[in-house]
């Protein structure tokens, strides 16, 4: 993978900044190359989910891109090293898709992203019709930023809720609360009604600590009331180095038993595909017409 590495300021206590561009990530031979989709990646977040082990540095809960905003200053460096590597990247053909993931990148500021995008468009071209995604967590952002990413170019949102119960995001190390994913699950419902967005997907992980068949139940079914056209639900994994996995070693993480994990699964595809989700991929469903496009390039093994 490519990607820009940064000097970062004493606001990471000199911690390297991951990430960049990565367009280069898959080099097929053949038709796949060059590749006409990007991955951005925005390594910054509000705080590190107890699951985590992404390539992320945290910020702490009051930073922003504005000026004056803890973690600023680092966003904006990071930002002026990505926008020099997409210029620097050999050219190729415009873009069908582009996936701005992180980290949060809804630590953004619209003019950022916008910059983002116009450099992308200027190296590359950007395809008519382009699938453009970006992640959204909830609580990181209010209905006027995300106009201003609509307005920017973006098609696509992911919104990373996880799970609707307080407890369980307390539990993860999560930010946001059940009000703050409903809310931002309404904004993205009324932008795609308006014909602002082309589609958005909701996240949810299963088989957490504790989880029972009947509370998963209940979380898939207040997901598909909220009528996102796309759903992506992970399952738990324990990574090296992170919170959760270190309490596992210790004896003090009530995993599901594999069994129950089973369990879990059925009911989420049963649960979605009466709702009229097909499942198209190993974490993904989608009603017709919304499954990612971007999403097939990884799994179709496609240059990007």
């Amino acid at each position: 993978m490519a990607g820009a590495v940064a000097a970062a300021s004493s606001e990471q206590a000199a911690c390297p900044i991951p990430g960049g561009l990565a367009r280069g990530g898959n080099r097929p031979s053949g038709a796949g190359w060059p590749p006409r989709s990007a991955y951005l990646h925005i390594p910054f977040c509000h705080r590190r989910c107890f699951y985590c082990d992404f390539p992320v540095v945290p910020l702490g809960d009051r930073a922003g891109a504005e000026p004056g905003q803890p973690g600023s200053a680092s966003i904006a460096h990071y930002l002026a090293q990505l926008l020099r590597e997409i210029a620097a990247s050999p050219p190729g053909p415009p873009l069908s898709t582009v996936y701005v993931g992180g980290g949060t990148p809804s630590l953004l500021a619209p003019q950022q992203l916008r910059q983002l995008l116009a450099a992308l468009r200027h190296r590359f071209g950007i395809a008519p019709g382009a699938e453009l995604s970006l992640e959204l967590d909830p609580a990181s952002f209010d209905e006027a930023r995300l106009e201003g990413y609509l307005a920017a170019g973006i098609t696509r949102v992911s919104l990373g809720v996880q799970s609707f119960d307080d407890a369980v995001l307390e539990q993860l190390g999560r930010r946001h609360r059940r009000a703050d994913a409903l809310q931002a699950a309404a904004w993205l419902r009324a932008a795609q009604g308006r014909g602002q967005l082309a589609s958005w997907s909701l996240d949810l992980i299963q088989a957490l600590p504790g989880q029972t068949l009947a509370a998963w139940r209940q979380q898939l079914r207040q997901a598909i009331a909220l009528e996102p056209p796309h759903l992506s639900i992970y399952d738990l994994i324990l990574e090296p180095g992170t919170v959760f996995e270190r309490l596992e070693r210790r004896g003090q993480l009530d995993l599901p038993e594999h069994d129950l994990a089973a369990d879990l699964q059925e009911c989420t595809v049963q649960e979605l595909a009466a709702a009229g989700y097909g499942h198209y991929e190993v974490s993904n469903y989608a009603r017709p017409g919304h499954a990612s496009r971007h999403n097939r390039v990884y799994w179709s093994g496609a240059g990007w």
